[in-house]
């Protein structure tokens, strides 16, 4: 009977052991408002990925009450490595999800679109920028770097400047060849066009482009020219109502 209960006994505390400690929720397992929220997502994060990390984005957004549980979401950067912003979201059921991997690889991938872009004489000017999708899966500095491109939803979003005053046909005929050369590269991303110089929120074309979408299908310049074509009469549509407005 004494053996039974050292059983018994072992096993409530392997059990307590398991449902505290065992998913890496260290000291809190939940939170219930914004100040645990806050901390648990800093323990979480140093779990993680063994570094400090600081909270640098505070809004009124950031904690948001749902009907089963709350949820917080904030922008960061690591005490070691303060350079690079990243976003991360946590509820009070445990779950945790960040894009901090994103700074490993960003340079890598960013320089993927960036030597494209710089060979086309046609851009006025463009820029590059890794964009990743918050994820539970831990990614370290020593991650595969096709792996971690290919699986993990990352991708470059390419902003850029094409001449002013050009037919839709010469806007499509330079559009095809750079989304062209950007489909060799077997990368995702997102592709923005303008025709303005100066800083505006106005494009004549967006795309965005899924290598491991099988269904998806590249553009040709016919449905590049309808594609800015409808892109031109949004901004028409806002510009006439942003008038009527005023």
């Amino acid at each position: 009977m004494g053996k039974l209960k050292n059983i018994i006994a072992v096993l409530i505390i392997s059990i307590s052991s398991i449902t505290i400690g065992g998913c890496g929720m260290g000291p809190l397992s939940s939170f219930d408002n914004e100040k645990e929220a806050q901390k648990y997502l800093l323990e979480q994060l140093s779990f993680k990925y063994g570094e400090e990390f600081e909270i640098v984005k505070q809004s009124e957004d950031d904690y948001e009450e749902y009907p089963t549980k709350n949820a917080y979401s904030t922008r960061l950067i690591s005490k070691d490595n303060p350079d690079y912003q990243f976003s991360a979201w946590t509820v009070s059921s445990g779950e945790m999800k960040d894009n901090y991997a994103a700074s490993f690889f960003a340079s890598q991938a960013e320089h993927i679109a960036e030597s494209i872009c710089e060979n086309k004489d046609y851009l006025i000017d463009y820029k590059v920028q890794l964009n990743a999708p918050v994820t539970d899966k831990k990614w370290s500095r020593d991650s595969d770097f096709e792996k971690y491109i290919s699986e993990s939803g990352a991708y470059n979003r390419i902003d850029s400047t094409m001449q002013a005053g050009m037919t839709n046909e010469q806007y499509a005929n330079q559009i095809y060849d750079l989304l062209d050369s950007l489909y060799e590269t077997n990368t995702g991303f997102e592709l923005r066009v303008d025709n303005k110089v100066e800083d505006t929120n106005e494009l004549i074309f967006m795309y965005n482009y899924d290598p491991n979408d099988e269904q998806l299908i590249k553009p040709d310049k016919e449905r590049i020219i309808e594609m800015i074509e409808s892109e031109l009469r949004t901004n028409n549509l806002l510009n006439d109502g942003s008038q009527q407005q005023q």
